[in-house]
């Protein structure tokens, strides 16, 4: 997991986690990660993303698989309701 910036520049890696599994063919797992925000917000400007890669090997043949995720944050509105 990484910050990229809005330029598209990927900053240095600030979590990694291994998991090992073995899927027959045609199974399915999730893996869950949880980011806090103390985590990841040192690492984020205004207008940063955080990018997910994900990758895998097929065991039998070495064919390595990856996929990347791209999370855009967006900071919430502010509603101000006046009163009288």
């Amino acid at each position: 997991l990484c910050a990229v910036r809005y330029t598209g520049v990927a900053g240095a890696a600030f979590r990694q986690e291994q998991h090992r599994r073995t899927l027959p063919p045609g199974q399915e797992d999730t893996v869950t990660m949880t980011v806090t925000y103390t985590e990841y917000q040192p690492h984020l400007g205004d207008q940063d993303a955080l990018k997910l890669t994900v990758a895998g090997a097929v065991q039998e043949t070495g064919q390595v698989l990856a996929k990347e995720l791209l999370v855009r944050l967006h900071t919430p509105e502010l509603t101000l309701t006046v009163m009288g």
